[in-house]
């Protein structure tokens, strides 16, 4: 199997999506895979101007062609079995650039509008090129709790239902800010063995067995909600201290309060 994983952070390699999907996919290859990561952010990628150019006067082309590296991510795209979307979660969503991406994929559809094949009274546009069969979705996000993610999983959800994809789940991380931190590495070797164990698992069986789900929706540190905003509150509190914060810039939620009283 061929399995493509974008990283749609902005932060590349030093991200937690990355942090994330490094391990998943070495236990794909692990299980016989063979692997591809495109951090989007590289791609330099240039928005789609809704000129149906692709559609038109070249077919299957972007006016953006040779102005970044959509062209050759899409055909690693076009020619993956298994597309893993990995995205941190902003503002309750995906990344700008993953949604970029996204959109940067018309060319590969043509203008014609009939109806759908899986879907009663629903319209569709037919392929003019192969896409990847199956869809996965990985994302972290900064907040502890999970249903943050809920209107990012109902739109991938949306996205594999119209567009065709065999829909494989997803794996979804709270309060995954200190995933990036290298210093911190040591404290989640047993996450980032769990991660490997879930990839071998997609490649040979389809799915990630419902053990592993439970251990990798485990929390990251212990001592609950109040421990994790104690550590995070910490953290900033030393970060505006290293950038000289004024005292009264440093508000709480309420607006009257410093983090640190």
């Amino acid at each position: 199997m061929k399995v493509l994983a974008l990283n749609g952070s902005p932060r590349a390699e030093r991200s937690s999506t990355y942090h994330i999907l490094k391990p998943f996919l070495n236990g794909m290859q692990s299980a016989g895979a063979e692997t591809e990561v495109i951090h989007i952010q590289k791609l330099k990628l240039k928005s789609c101007l809704g000129c149906y150019t692709c559609w038109l006067r070249t077919p299957g082309v972007c006016i953006h062609k040779d102005k970044d590296g959509m062209a050759a991510a899409l055909e690693s795209y076009n020619t993956a079995d298994l597309v893993v979307f990995g995205t941190p979660l902003y503002h309750f969503g995906m990344s700008g650039i993953m949604k970029t991406f996204i959109d940067r994929t018309l060319p590969r559809i043509e203008p014609w509008l009939i109806p759908h094949p899986d879907i009663p009274d629903t319209t569709f546009h037919p392929e003019r090129f192969h896409k990847p069969e199956k869809m996965l979705l990985v994302s972290p996000c900064g907040f502890p709790e999970y249903w943050h993610f809920d209107s990012l999983v109902v739109t991938f959800k949306q996205i594999a239902r119209m567009e065709r994809f065999e829909y494989l789940g997803e794996i979804l991380r709270p309060g995954a800010e200190p995933l990036s931190d290298s210093s911190l590495q040591g404290l989640f070797t047993e996450y980032y063995e769990t991660l490997h164990q879930a990839g071998a698992q997609i490649i040979a069986n389809g799915s990630i067995l419902e053990e592993t789900q439970a251990n990798l929706q485990k929390d990251l540190f212990p001592g609950g909600k109040q421990a994790f905003y104690s550590m995070a509150n910490a953290y900033w509190e030393q970060q505006m201290d290293k950038f000289n914060v004024p005292e009264e810039k440093r508000h709480s939620v309420s607006g009257n309060t410093t983090l640190s009283e």
